[in-house]
């Protein structure tokens, strides 16, 4: 899977060779305020550091109210939820030494975290980018490894070996880094990113219900998944539409696009274990396939008597220490 890394390599280096600019530059584009994309009526007039902004899209939360050093505080903080998850899920994936796939997809996750916190911080065209194109590099990984799920294909020339769905995901982000840096569209951008998420749940879905995946905990976690995505939009959407309410004088605001974040790194979190998990079952199916090449009724394939996910901080991750034991007991 060597060959792999080359998605985030390739595609995390597409922001600093072809968007770089410095963050405080206003840009011709993104300069004038009726471009810039608000919810509500009354610009924020406040000034910080990183000002003027030059993003096209400005959030419910008042700027630059807590420091003058970050025009979001309570985004750019919240952001760091995924940046943690991620993170822990890469320490363990290395100690567990799960496949690369699984690592590159934790280290999206940090990635997109660090994004978002850069781009809170300073609405500027680069944070903006910074946030929203690491969001594309990683659902690409995330399609690869949900069409990779039950694959085990071994090339004889691992040197040369070429994965036709790993050129197209390089190829696809290179495109998309391009166009999208051009112009920041937003309702392209958010419809685009709609598409390939709800695309990979129904994926997900149809993936679990494959005989060798089919285990209770992973349905309950599924169940858990979807729900806190539609809690997180629900949080999105609201900021939106009640921000002329929540920052008026009277009101409250929650900061829904705070929460927006934090419930989407659990979701995140819950779907990158998921998918190890599915892995795993398919690991084991295989190998219990080569085992057993024709069907037989004495040793029939148990998925639940395969899969062990333990609870740290209320989190699910994937048990490999039984596969560990196993193979330590075969080489003694």
């Amino acid at each position: 899977m060597l060959s792999s890394v080359l998605i985030l390599y390739i595609l995390s280096n597409a922001i600093f060779g072809h968007v770089v600019i410095d963050a405080r530059v206003v840009l011709a584009s993104h300069s004038h305020p009726s471009d810039v994309k608000h919810f509500e009526p009354e610009l924020d007039t406040n000034i910080g550091y990183w000002s003027p902004s030059t993003s096209s899209i400005d959030w419910c939360e008042r700027n630059y109210v807590v420091t003058q050093y970050i025009a979001e505080f309570w985004n750019c903080l919240s952001s760091f939820s995924m940046c943690i998850l991620g993170g822990i899920l890469f320490i363990q994936g290395l100690y567990n030494k799960v496949e690369t796939r699984f690592l590159l997809s934790s280290l999206g996750l940090g990635l997109v975290g660090l994004g978002s916190a850069f781009f809170h911080s300073t609405l500027t065209h680069l944070g903006q980018m910074a946030d929203e194109l690491p969001m594309v590099y990683s659902m690409i990984i995330w399609w690869f490894i949900l069409f990779r799920m039950n694959e085990f294909k071994q090339t004889k020339s691992k040197m040369f070996a070429i994965d036709i769905l790993v050129v197209f995901g390089i190829f696809y982000g290179l495109l998309w880094t391009y166009v999208h840096s051009l112009q920041t569209f937003v309702l392209i951008f958010q419809g685009h990113m709609s598409l390939m998420v709800v695309g990979a749940i129904i994926k997900l879905i149809y993936l679990h219900q494959q005989p060798h995946h089919y285990v209770y905990r992973l349905k309950y976690l599924l169940i858990v998944y979807v729900s806190l995505l539609i809690l997180a939009f629900v949080c999105w959407a609201m900021d939106q539409q009640l921000c002329e309410r929540m920052n008026s004088v009277n009101g409250f605001n929650p900061q829904l696009h705070a929460w927006w974040h934090a419930l989407g790194a659990v979701h995140c979190h819950l779907g990158i274990v998921c998918a190890e998990a599915m892995r795993l079952l398919s690991i084991k199916y295989e190998k219990h396939q080569l085992k057993t090449p024709q069907p037989s009724s004495n040793q029939p394939f148990k998925p639940e008597d395969h899969l062990h996910i333990v609870f740290y901080l209320g989190l699910p991750y994937v048990d490999y220490s039984k596969e560990k034991q196993t193979i330590e007991t075969k080489t003694q």
